[in-house]
């Protein structure tokens, strides 16, 4: 294939390429959304997908040195790309597993730094996870059609990981003069680090989800007995969360059972709840219904080490006809 033979295929096909790359984060990020991700947190930049620049596709496909291709168009797959950024390792597992389970694509996992550790353990350098995807058959993507041989690069990273690529990519693999050994030296510290902090924010990040509420999944079971009982959505904050943290040695897998006992017991809570609910954050909250929990179960210990306000808990007493003053 002649350098201008090649020109005109990219043009009549870029079409395709670009339709891919916007099915491929399309799928993607709905996936991602059924697993309950905000993806304006989740993802530390928005996904795009971006086509190959014309001039540097060509210079790939015909002069860059050590590039060897019998059929440059076809064996080049990184013609359109796409790139997701995290914060954490296992947010780029989350993906992973998104990936390799899509049913439109077939995928090629080309590239994972767990399997660059293996083979190269002493090697300090780019860490990413790259997948190559084609539909697995003809798809028809907003009126384009894109056939079951067009290619899309996925590039997966921690924000770190990221960092790294991006410096050594635009003051390294763009250089224009030679680089330095002691250069090389330096990126390769800096990816030892980046590894090293990577791995101690995913530690961080367990220690702290690793509690009895996550556990036991409370505030998710909470969160849907308050809807179920009252009709409205709970609103989490933070001084639910100090709540919680203060009595947590209560959490166990009878809890949910137990609060729901007492709600079948008192069922005029929800009409409570609800008149109560525009004027008292913490009746926005499933915590609410934990709150009369303590105090039918345990009132004093919650009268000794209520973490608020004592004013804010007086009403939730007051709908159970209970005083705040110890026993």
């Amino acid at each position: 294939m002649t350098e201008s033979e090649f020109r005109r295929l990219w043009e009549s096909e870029k079409p395709a390429y670009n339709a891919w790359g916007g099915y491929v984060i399309l799928k993607t990020t709905q996936e991602l959304l059924k697993k309950g991700k905000n993806l304006d947190s989740f993802l530390k930049t928005p996904a795009k997908h971006r086509l190959k620049d014309d001039n540097s596709l060509i210079d790939k496909a015909f002069y860059r040195p050590g590039k060897s291709y019998s059929d440059p168009y076809r064996q080049i797959e990184d013609k359109v790309g796409v790139r997701f950024i995290v914060l954490l390792l296992d947010d780029i597992t989350e993906i992973c597993e998104i990936i390799q389970n899509v049913d439109d694509w077939d995928f090629d996992a080309c590239k994972h730094f767990d399997k660059d550790k293996e083979t190269s353990p002493l090697l300090f350098t780019y860490q990413s996870v790259h997948y190559i995807l084609r539909p697995k058959k003809d798809i028809n993507s907003e009126g384009v059609t894109i056939p079951e041989s067009t290619s899309c690069e996925v590039q997966i990273r921690t924000l770190l990981q990221h960092a790294h690529a991006e410096l050594t990519h635009d003051a390294i693999y763009k250089a224009k003069r030679i680089i330095q050994p002691i250069v090389h030296r330096t990126v390769a510290k800096s990816m030892a680090l980046i590894e090293t902090t990577d791995g101690f924010f995913t530690d961080v990040t367990h220690q702290l989800n690793d509690g009895p509420l996550e556990k036991h999944a409370i505030l998710k079971k909470l969160d849907n007995l308050y809807f179920v009982f009252t009709g409205l959505t709970s609103c989490m904050q933070k001084s639910s969360l100090v709540i919680w943290d203060v009595f947590e040695q209560f959490i166990d897998d009878s809890l949910i059972d137990s609060i729901q006992k007492l709600l079948d017991n008192n069922p005029f809570l929800s009409e409570t709840i609800k008149s109560r609910y525009s004027e008292h954050s913490l009746y926005q909250q499933s915590t609410a219904l934990f709150i009369y929990w303590l105090l039918k179960k345990k009132k004093q210990r919650l009268l000794s080490d209520w973490p608020l306000s004592k004013s804010s808990l007086e009403s939730f007493a007051v709908d159970l006809g209970i005083s705040t003053w110890a026993d």
